[in-house]
């Protein structure tokens, strides 16, 4: 796609690491912090770029740390992450000739530090119009590494620390489980001839230098992908409208890749080259173990293989045995070929002062060949240790397969995300003019293309059919269809979309039955139904929600310091212990306190170098850097699927011990719009039937027997039609509603001498002899209608459960008293006693009066002193800060309207989000579908994320404090059995692949049963009730209503004050 060139863009790069790099250049680098201004001069020059470069070799946090501080010290990058489990670095960067910085550049630099480039991803960005940047600040940039070869937290922590000392970085977060790094920072070379000191300084090539750090620290950078940071759809729709005809509808194959599948697909190469080292490793092994422990089992001595085997040969001056020779000869392939990997890490590790899972796996089995290969020239029995090295080498590759298989399956719900994303959609385009009417299908000529869906732009009509996946967010124009949002909004019921509706993306429309039933009847569905597309791309509800789940598993819970503080000692505590338990063994022998026959044939350094290299082997860093990053992107993942989109792992760790959730009412609590929620009929049969026979005498179509009260309720709606107030709409809707089949044969009046006053009611004359009124007490004074006890009461009645109260009269007579409120949600007083049950204190803060405030609390069963009514969001703000003061943690949730500033202060904010709002910025969570029963489920789910990642924790810090000391052989002494290392090598790779297996448990999960926690004095809201006087429950406190009798007495005089 073409765009003009007019300005500065901004850009983000992403690169996937897996290997290690070549020794880089220093980098040197300069220039001030200072803000300065952008010069229209070089915005023509500076372009922003997104990269992701899929990157083989990471297998631990190790080694995603050293990719991202390899990231995080290059000039140039304004962000850098790596996500261990997608093998993905994303780096944003700018692209200026001044430095010439190309992806194939930052490539060339991974695979300097010993990674590899699988793959490269670009795509143009856009730029921004001129006139919207005149003066640029200090630009904050994003960049994402994909960084292969990270195995534990060791390697993400020394990715970490390599890309936080870059100049100009802001911050970093590494994620082990997805092989992601995510830099932060600030590119000055945008601000080049601005400042003295900057044009002195040495050029900051960011993406070129961040990747060059990683590959200095000795990982891979796989796959660049450049994409768009920012653009307008409409700019999209005006651009690549021109380019739909060259597009091929038929061929499916030239929709681009998306940037997701090719990480997966490199995740799938990763995964293939760790099987193919495995079963090279396997295939030098098992001869070894043949040759070493069958053969001399099960043949006897006289056996001619055997016998060849046992012979021995001269060869320069050394006596060597044959079975030695043919050992070494499998071997040496096994050791250097298939552990290169484990060399080329461990060597770039040790240059920038990280220390892996690889060095010990190294040193082990490096110990084991020398020792081996030496026993081997003075023809002595220990050349069995090549047995020992290759053994360790294969189970090591087996533990890294089954680890890389294991954590693939923790992205399985993103996957399932994004293959709702419709690969084409059928595109429609009318043949007719419509110039004063909208498009019909049934009536208007158009045509039908299959497009690649990226051919699709907000303003298109695309057709859906039935058992297909709605190809991008839009509102039906026409047809009815059942929409299948379980996989996005967690509701496992299909919902009916009509026209007007909102329909999303990914969304599947259903493909059985030919009529839906409904509580408003039977629908039949029509064949096939038109949307007009409002969002697609990256501005698609579904986008959205892969974006915000991807960067929540590329942040770092805070608990994951204290991991990475251990993991960052753990590895020279284990060489400098299993050197002291190789020499105390030693010493033992040699001083006789271990008697001879403990080691029988074996000589005193074999029999002390196994209990090295077993301590050595099986102590495992990388299963406690998989604890918290594989359970944050399972837990993650489990919450998308529900319809709960979690910003960071910071939130899950916040959340699980939040004790105070404040909900804001209106929109949260409530439903957000008026609706009449009780009629009361007051006139008798006859005085209706009275007016209704007049109309029918004025040639109306109303039959004197209609039911009077529908008669009732079609001359209000008739009056309130032209009233554009939000009660009236209201009653209108009410109206429409109940007499449906009445306004099929009569519809709605048009009114004379129509009079409306604002805040009071309106006034008219319907079908020209008939005075219609309705609007509150002041109103109804004006009138000059009565107002009786009758009318009084039902009124005070309606008040005193926080409905607005209004009555309606005909020729100066009340007749009629209706009840409008915003309905309570029918989870809400579920979802409060369940909060309840959890120990959790429940407040409610809403800008309404006291009267609707407290009246809505006692049908939540809330008590008086945990509501705020008439609160600002000033107010909102400060009830959470003093919350807080009193040191609780504190969730707030609210439908991000007026509430913003509160959701940003609280602990954890929580946002109801429908359609292509669902990031909303100022929450750390958001609830897709605006269902807060959710808010249960995301505070449980949060609960047992955080319970998963300290039960993988304990294991893997109770695994290394037992494993170790028993592969020391402390409790040798008492049992005589020790642990041989190739043991300590399958328990080492078991104990990482536990760790993912019980991060995997958390797709059992299963959300809180709600319902079963219900009150008994608290049921399911049902629908309106209609034609009766409102019931309201028994409160469990007092409130006494105060009426302030005022000239006008109007509604707003009501208040309720708690006793």
């Amino acid at each position: 796609m073409m765009m003009d060139s007019s300005s500065l863009e901004l850009s983000s790069v992403v690169i996937a690491v897996g290997g290690h790099v070549d020794d880089g250049d220093d980098i040197e680098t300069g220039g001030s912090n200072d803000d300065v201004n952008v010069s229209n001069k070089n915005e023509n020059e500076n372009h922003k770029r997104i990269v992701d470069f899929s990157v083989g070799g990471m297998t631990c946090s190790m080694c995603s740390s050293s990719v991202l501080k390899l990231l995080t010290e290059m000039p140039g990058i304004t962000y850098a992450t790596v996500t261990l489990a997608t093998n993905i670095a994303h780096v944003e960067y700018i692209e200026s000739p001044e430095y010439e910085l190309t992806a194939e550049i930052i490539a060339d630099e991974i695979e300097c530090i010993g990674y590899d480039i699988n793959d490269i991803m670009k795509k143009k960005t856009q730029q921004q119009p001129k006139k919207e940047i005149a003066v640029v600040s200090r630009i904050l940039k994003t960049v994402e590494l994909a960084v292969g070869g990270m195995t534990c937290s060791m390697c993400s922590s020394a990715v970490h620390k390599a890309l936080s000392e870059m100049p100009g970085v802001e911050s970093v977060d590494v994620s082990l489980s997805t092989n992601i790094a995510r830099i932060h920072y600030y590119d000055y070379n945008d601000l080049q001839n601005q400042d003295e000191e900057i044009d002195d300084a040495e050029p900051y090539n960011y993406p070129h230098d961040l990747s060059e750090l990683v590959e200095d620290i000795g990982y891979d950078v796989n796959d660049v992908i450049i994409v768009p940071t920012s653009s307008s759809s409409q700019q999209q729709q005006q651009q690549q409208h021109n380019f739909d005809d060259e597009y091929n509808n038929n061929t499916e194959e030239e929709v681009p890749e998306d940037r997701l599948e090719r990480i997966l697909r490199q995740q799938d190469s990763q995964l293939k080259k760790r099987k193919i080292a495995f079963l090279w490793s396997a295939t030098g092994t098992i001869p070894i173990l043949t040759i070493t422990m069958l053969i001399p089992h099960i043949l006897n001595e006289n056996n001619i293989v055997r016998s060849f085997l046992e012979q021995t040969i001269q060869i320069v001056g050394c006596t060597l045995l044959v079975q030695a020779i043919i050992v070494w000869l499998l071997t040496t392939p096994v050791q250097f070929w298939c552990g290169y990997s484990f060399y080329k890490t461990s060597y770039h590790g040790i240059r920038r002062g990280v220390l892996g899972m690889d060095v010990l796996v190294v040193i082990g089995t490096t110990s084991s060949y020398i020792y081996a290969f030496m026993a081997m020239l003075s023809n002595d029995p220990g050349y069995r240790f090549f047995e020992t090295s290759a053994v360790l080498i294969t189970f090591v590759l087996l533990g890294k397969w089954m680890n890389a298989m294991a954590v693939r399956q923790t992205s399985k719900a993103l996957t399932q995300l994004m293959k709702l994303q419709a690969k084409t959609a059928i595109k429609i385009t009318p043949l007719t003019e419509t110039k004063n009417k909208s498009w019909d299908p049934l009536t208007d000529f158009y045509s039908e293309k299959v497009v690649p869906i990226q051919n699709v732009y907000p303003g298109d009509i695309v057709k859906i059919l039935r058992g297909s996946n709605i190809p991008a967010d839009g509102i039906v124009l026409h047809g009815e269809l059942t929409v299948d949002q379980s996989m996005i909004t967690g509701e496992s019921i299909p919902v009916l979309k009509s026209p007007g509706d909102d329909v999303l993306g990914g969304t599947i429309c259903s493909e059985t039955g030919t009529t839906m039933s409904t509580t408003e009847g039977d629908h039949a569905l029509t064949a096939a139904a038109f949307v007009r597309v409002t969002g697609v791309g990256a501005d698609s509800a579904l986008s959205q929600i892969v974006q915000m789940v991807q960067d929540a598993q590329s942040r770092q819970v805070p608990i994951q310091n204290y991991a990475d503080g251990i993991a960052s000692i753990f590895v020279p505590v284990v060489v400098i212990f299993s050197t002291v338990t190789f020499i105390a063994w030693y010493a033992c022998c040699m001083l006789g306190i271990v008697p001879s026959g403990w080691y029988g044939e074996e000589n005193p350094v074999a029999f002390s170098l196994l209990f090295g290299i077993a301590s050595l082997v099986i102590s495992c860093p990388c299963a406690l850097g998989l604890a918290t990053p594989t359970a944050v992107m399972v837990g993650t993942g489990v919450g998308a699927s529900h319809g709960i989109l979690m910003k960071g792992g910071e939130t899950l760790e916040v959340a699980s011990k939040a004790n105070v959730v404040v909900f804001d009412k209106t929109g949260t609590l409530t439903r957000g719009k008026p609706a009449v929620t009780d009629f009361t009929r007051l006139a008798s049969d006859e005085f209706l039937r009275g007016f209704m026979n007049n109309n029918n005498s004025n040639n109306n179509s109303l039959d004197s027997s209609q039911h009077v009260d529908d008669y009732l309720v079609w001359l209000l709606g008739s009056l309130e039609r032209n009233s554009e107030h939000i009660l009236a709409s209201a009653i209108v809707n009410f109206a429409e509603k109940k007499i449906d089949n009445l306004l099929q044969t009569k519809p709605f009046a048009q009114p004379s001498d129509f009079v409306a006053i604002t805040g009071r009611g309106a006034s008219g004359i319907i079908n020209g002899d008939t005075s219609v009124a309705i609007g509150n007490r002041s109103f109804a004074e004006r009138e000059n209608m009565e107002i009786s006890s009758e009318v009084e009461a039902c009124m005070q009645k309606m008040e005193l459960d926080g409905k607005t109260a209004i009555i309606a009269g005909i020729n100066g007579t009340a007749c009629a008293v209706l009840g409008i409120a915003d309905e309570i949600k029918e989870e809400a007083p579920d979802t409060i006693q369940y909060l309840k049950k959890l120990g959790i204190e429940v407040w409610m803060v809403t800008g309404d009066s006291n009267r609707t405030a407290y009246a809505i609390a006692r049908q939540l069963d809330l008590p008086a002193e945990h509501v705020i009514a008439e609160a600002l969001p000033n107010s909102k703000v400060e009830k959470v800060k003093e919350l807080q003061q009193e040191g609780k943690i504190v969730c707030m949730v609210g439908d991000g309207v007026n509430d913003s500033p509160a959701l940003a202060e609280a602990d954890v904010g929580i946002s109801m989000g429908t359609g292509s709002d669902i990031a909303a910025e100022a929450s750390d969570m958001v609830i897709v579908g605006g269902n807060i029963a959710k808010t249960c489920t995301a505070l449980h789910l949060s609960r047992a994320i955080f319970r998963r990642i300290q039960l993988n924790f304990v294991f893997s810090l109770v695994y290394n404090i037992i494993g170790i000391p028993l592969a020391a052989g402390v409790l040798f002494p008492i049992f005589h059995t020790r642990l041989p290392p190739t043991l300590a090598a399958v328990a080492m790779a078991l104990s990482s692949v536990s760790v993912v297996f019980s991060s995997l448990a958390l797709k059992l999960y299963n959300p809180p049963d709600i319902l079963a926690t219900k009150s008994n004095a608290f049921r399911r809201l049902g629908p309106p009730n209609i034609l009766r006087l409102g019931q309201k429950r028994k409160p469990k406190q007092e409130y006494e209503m105060v009426v302030h009798k005022d000239p006008y007495h109007d509604l707003d005089s009501f208040r309720d004050e708690p006793v």
